[in-house]
């Protein structure tokens, strides 16, 4: 069972896993990759990861819990700063720009959770929780633009399905019709979600 580590030396040792998986993770599916792998990549034994994690696995798991993380304090730098925009669509489209930003730093680990899914056709709670997190943001975002009693809780929902799934595949490739062009990409995804906001 895995325990978060308290003396600096087992911070450290974590670390260096997670961020020789990280680097690993870039080229290679997590099924590709072996523990030996992991651990020569980052000058560490093969009993060291199994200690530290069990598998490989539950290091993806701790991986993705800090990108959860910060996509968490993202919505929140966001949701503090909405009173800078003028229009709705503005914010949207300030909203998906920083998600593309967060989601191509951090892709090898968005990849691996999203093989993972298909693996297993389970979300991970972790998953669950930045998606509600996102809700909770739209649902501020209806408020500060005054749609709290026209729209509806399920356009708050809709928009960070939106939000979230365009910019995803667009970092995954999947989607080269968009425009190449950032400022006409991030326009286009956020008038969406601005409409599902307004539904």
């Amino acid at each position: 069972m895995y325990k978060k580590p308290l003396q600096p030396r087992a911070i450290a040792t974590e670390n260096r896993f997670l961020d020789a998986l990280n680097e690993l993770l870039k080229d290679k599916s997590l099924g590709q990759l072996s523990i030996d792998e992991i651990a020569q990549h980052a000058q560490l034994t093969r009993g060291a990861f199994l200690k530290r994690f069990g598998s490989k696995k539950q290091a993806l798991f701790v991986l993705w819990a800090f990108y959860c993380t910060r996509a968490s304090e993202e919505m929140v730098t966001i949701a503090n700063g909405l009173q800078d925009f003028a229009c709705i669509e503005d914010a949207c489209m300030h909203m998906s720009r920083r998600l593309e930003h967060i989601q191509t730093h951090a892709f090898s680990v968005n990849r691996a959770m999203h093989e993972d899914f298909q693996e297993n056709l389970r979300i991970d709670p972790q998953t669950k929780k930045i998606f509600l997190d996102c809700v909770g943001l739209m649902r501020q975002v209806q408020k500060r633009f005054n749609l709290a009693h026209s729209a509806s809780d399920a356009g708050a929902f809709a928009a960070a399905q939106l939000l979230i799934t365009i910019n995803y595949n667009y970092v995954l490739k999947a989607m080269p019709a968009l425009p190449i062009d950032p400022q006409s990409r991030h326009k286009l995804i956020g008038d969406v979600v601005a409409l599902a906001l307004k539904a």
